[in-house]
């Protein structure tokens, strides 16, 4: 069976019209995403949340978005790096089954990603990446294949 997820990328000032700030229910903010990336497997945390930090790392470190902070550049390069076969683009959160969204905070430097476990309904966790990539590296799994991550970079503790 296979951990669905769907990552959104939202300006990160509409958390602030909202009592749970970044632990909002996606559902809620569903028209303010940019983009409705839907990835068939490997949708949990150790997985999903992990590379989605990973990557907003390598785009600040070696591709210069040190701001990230036009949601629309962002989802475009989220989309291509993030490209696969099981890869699909949804109108809306509600659109497809999926377990987990995760959300890219844009429009500062310090990146924060919230996922919500859409099963449960409750926040998994609100997030600025370097604590995704401590609480949720898994040295069981093998990040290499993707082009963000290489193999003398899969250790935390060399970020």
């Amino acid at each position: 069976m296979s951990t669905r997820s769907l990552t959104m990328v939202v300006p990160r000032d509409i958390s602030s019209k909202y009592v749970d700030g970044f632990a909002i229910n996606p559902s809620e903010i569903a028209d303010n995403s940019y983009v409705n990336m839907y990835i068939h497997h490997d949708g949990y945390p150790e997985w999903q949340g992990y590379m989605l930090a990973k990557w907003v790392q390598y785009m600040q470190e070696f591709k210069g978005f040190t701001k990230f902070g036009d949601p629309s550049r962002v989802a475009a390069h989220m989309v291509k790096d993030f490209h696969y076969n099981s890869q699909y683009l949804y109108p809306s959160v509600e659109s497809i089954d999926h377990q987990y969204t995760y959300i890219l905070w844009t429009g500062k430097s310090d990146v924060w990603i919230s996922c919500y476990d859409q099963y449960n309904s409750k926040n998994v966790f609100v997030l600025p990446i370097h604590k995704i990539i401590e609480k949720y590296y898994d040295e069981t799994l093998d990040y290499s294949g993707s082009p963000w991550i290489n193999l003398a970079d899969t250790n935390p503790l060399n970020t």
